[in-house]
């Protein structure tokens, strides 16, 4: 788990030591989770590549963490993922667009070593940054655990502090060893796993006292060593940032020798003022953290000697109640992040944003919703929040800082309709229609379903009365309202709770994937009801059609095949296809890559993730207003975050399928390839088509059934002929199937 450069660094050193995996018998080890899973992401072993030419999740993810979960068990040790919470001061806006911009660099001479044929030169390039933007990754790891039956938690800062309060700081200590990164040595742990090595039957581990021996250091020498050399929490000191002679520890190591074993000193030895404040923040932070107790308190630890301006350090502090629904993970830290830090910071997508239309989403379609998510969570916690304004700041132009106007938003006006969500079981039991949904398979569907009945729909209107506290009691009626709550906020539900224009027209879609089979025959089953959902939002965000979005700089890997309409029709579908999910082998993909199809799959992503914010914006206003009883077992408060919509991000692989089989079929017929050839660990490619059909159909048929007012007329004409245009192909390739028994493509 730890980067290669201190573990060659710490290897020569000696510092790595071996010990038995059965000396951990019956041991409770508290894992870093996202030291976890950059490991698994970057390591030889089990690294996927092309993971950044792909977006979603590794192939292989989930297969690496049930055998380390089964290892585990068979040595009788019980895991503990602890995962990062809000961020702190020192990792500020100029180090993180650092970070995008040398990523940006890297994606940038991989995607041009690909198109210009050199795919061994690609995979390497594109291997370097498997690690960057994979919050979505985490966040599906989290709830992947719950389900799992594994403990995890969410520090209310870091995780490397809270695991080392776990393993010191009660009485009766919560874990017995740590696993993680260099932060938790950082942190203080006192013996650190750094490699579960299963083969060899050992863990191999750092032991802090040794360490600092053999070094010769103090631990707070240790610390600016590890600050300096930019391995925890801050970037490298600017002298050695640049230097690609020597390992950045190395050199390190001598500005420290220069400035007397003092990181202080060697920061005003720099000169560099703007680096100086930070490291101080830095090693503030360090000492100061916030972590929680075992009683469910959290708290600063050395109060007492924490400076009068810590919340420069650690942010503006949240309501104890807000960290502790992050803690279980009705929330996650994204929209806290903005507020705390007062700050959205947009930083490049894995296609390198260089194009207009993924720069206006993100700067001006996507800030309304952003900014009324966040006016929510500002009225639910400290007056501070509600009087101080978040700034949308955009990777292009660092400069050009905009006020969202969050402070502007009133209380009634944000939460006016939220609050006429308070449904009892009762009622939902009286409901006539959906009684067949199973609203943990499509909540989605079960949601508008039931409000198609106009008559009960206007009996859910259920304010409370003068505030009444704790109206909500079981786990099914959180979700219910949650559901509700947030397809009103969407616009798919009226104000007397009929279903909307929007609402009608997604039911109708939802009929037509159900008459399918589709809806709720994915994997997961959540993934066709959400597909239709987002397709009708990239809609109405005027991202869903057959037009070329990034016609500057032109982008490679778009339809290359037929007439110009041919192209623009697959580019729809293909479109279309990004929002479900690939058939693969678990294992590293192989095959076509699409730079083009990548940037419309980081359109959907930003979309999904900023859906996902909304609906678990609502969970938690639902219990910050006291509209639900708030205490409750620690696990259920989990698997309501786990049964909140958009969890899991697709990857770009049907996409991949659908459009190198409809450019095959506007091929000439004498030129025409076999894409089975292409995609090698491929598990069903008709069966994928099939599905990529469903998709196509469903979203039609809502987007055919919906009123003029919200849909215009040209619209529809222009995907009722893209979808002439498909079923002619899909018959073609029938034929085709039926004459060569299956060897090129399927209806």
């Amino acid at each position: 788990m730890l980067p290669p450069e201190f573990k060659d660094w710490a290897s020569k050193k000696g510092l790595i030591q071996k010990s038995k995996i059965s000396d951990f018998d019956t041991a409770t080890i508290g894992f870093d989770a996202e030291a976890y899973i950059n490991n698994l992401l970057s390591n030889a072993n089990t690294r996927e590549p092309l993971l950044p030419a792909l977006g979603g999740l590794p192939f292989a993810l989930t297969q690496h963490i049930d055998a380390e979960l089964a290892r585990l068990r068979e040595a009788n040790i019980t895991p503990w993922f602890v995962f990062n919470g809000i961020e702190m001061a020192p990792r500020d806006r100029k180090t993180l667009l650092k970070e995008g911009q040398k990523a940006v660099k890297v994606l940038e001479t991989a995607w041009e070593v690909y198109d210009q044929g050199r795919g061994d030169d690609a995979v390497a390039n594109f291997g370097k940054i498997c690690t960057y933007r994979t919050s979505h990754i985490l966040r599906f790891f989290r709830y992947y655990l719950h389900k799992q039956g594994v403990m995890t938690t969410t520090a209310p800062y870091s995780a490397a502090a809270q695991l080392n309060y776990m393993d010191e700081g009660e009485k009766d200590n919560l874990v017995s060893n740590v696993a993680g990164s260099v932060s938790c040595l950082v942190a203080n742990v006192d013996k650190l796993v750094v490699e579960l090595d299963w083969n060899d039957g050992h863990f191999r581990l750092i032991d802090r006292d040794r360490m600092l021996s053999m070094l010769m250091l103090t631990h707070s020498q240790f610390v600016d060593l590890m600050l300096l050399s930019g391995h925890s929490m801050l970037a490298p000191i600017p002298e050695i940032d640049n230097d690609t002679s020597a390992s950045k520890i190395t050199a390190a190591e001598a500005v420290l020798n220069r400035a007397n074993m003092d990181g202080y000193t060697a920061c005003l030895q720099a000169k560099d003022e703007e680096y100086t404040r930070l490291f101080m923040k830095a090693k503030t932070a360090i000492k100061h953290m916030v972590v929680l107790h075992q009683n469910g308190k959290i708290e600063q630890l050395n109060y007492d000697s924490s400076p009068n301006d810590i919340h420069e350090v650690l942010s503006q502090r949240l309501p104890d109640e807000a960290l502790t629904y992050l803690q279980h993970g009705i929330i996650g830290p994204r929209v806290l992040n903005w507020r705390t830090r007062s700050e959205i910071l947009e930083l490049p997508p894995l296609d390198g944003g260089f194009s207009p239309t993924y720069k206006e989403l993100v700067r001006d379609k996507l800030r309304p919703l952003k900014t009324r998510l966040l006016a929510i969570i500002s009225h639910r916690i400290h007056r501070y929040f509600q009087k101080k304004d978040v700034e949308l700041v955009c990777w292009w132009n660092e400069t050009d800082r905009q006020g969202l106007g969050v402070t502007e938003v009133q209380l009634d006006t944000c939460t006016r309709d939220a609050e006429s969500w308070h449904v009892k079981d009762s009622l939902i039991a009286q409901a006539a229609v959906g009684k067949d949904i199973d609203n943990e398979v499509t909540p989605l569907e079960w949601a508008i379903t039931l409000l198609s009945d106009d008559s009960w729909a206007k009996k859910t209107v259920t304010r409370r009365k003068d505030n009444e506290p704790n109206v909500l009691k079981t786990r099914n009626e959180i979700l219910a309202n949650t559901l509700w709550r947030f397809l009103q906020d969407r616009g798919y539900i009226n104000s007397d709770h009929t279903l909307s224009a929007w609402g009608k027209a997604l039911k109708a879609a939802f009929e037509k994937g159900k008459s399918d089979q589709w809806l709720g025959q994915t994997d997961p089953p959540q993934e066709a009801e959400e597909a239709i959902f987002i397709a009708f939002e990239l809609l109405r965000l005027d991202v869903l059609s057959t037009k070329n979005l990034f016609p500057s700089p032109q982008y490679s890997g778009a339809p290359m095949r037929g007439t110009d309409q041919d192209k623009a029709n697959t580019l729809l579908i293909s479109r279309i296809a990004s929002l479900g999910s690939f058939s693969h082998a678990r294992i590293g993909y192989t095959g076509p890559l699409s730079r083009h199809l990548l940037a419309y799959h980081q359109i959907t992503a930003a979309v999904r993730n900023t859906l996902r914010d909304l609906a678990e914006t609502h969970a938690a206003n639902m219990m910050l207003s006291a509209s639900a009883v708030r205490v409750r077992p620690d696990g259920e408060y989990t698997s309501i975050g786990a049964a909140l919509p958009f969890l899991k991000e697709p990857d770009l692989g049907l996409a991949l399928v659908v459009k190198s089989h409809l450019d095959e079929l506007s091929n000439n017929p004498e030129r025409r390839s076999d894409i089975r050839k292409w995609f090698n660990h491929a598990l069903d490619i008709d069966g994928d088509l099939k599905r990529a059909w469903k998709m196509w159909d469903a979203i039609n048929a809502g987007i055919q059934a919906a009123d003029s007012a919200i849909v215009s007329s040209d619209t529809r004409d222009m995907f009722q002929n893209v979808d002439i245009w498909l079923q002619a192909k899909r018959l073609e390739a029938t034929k085709l199937t039926n004459a060569t028994n299956g060897t090129n493509g399927t209806g």
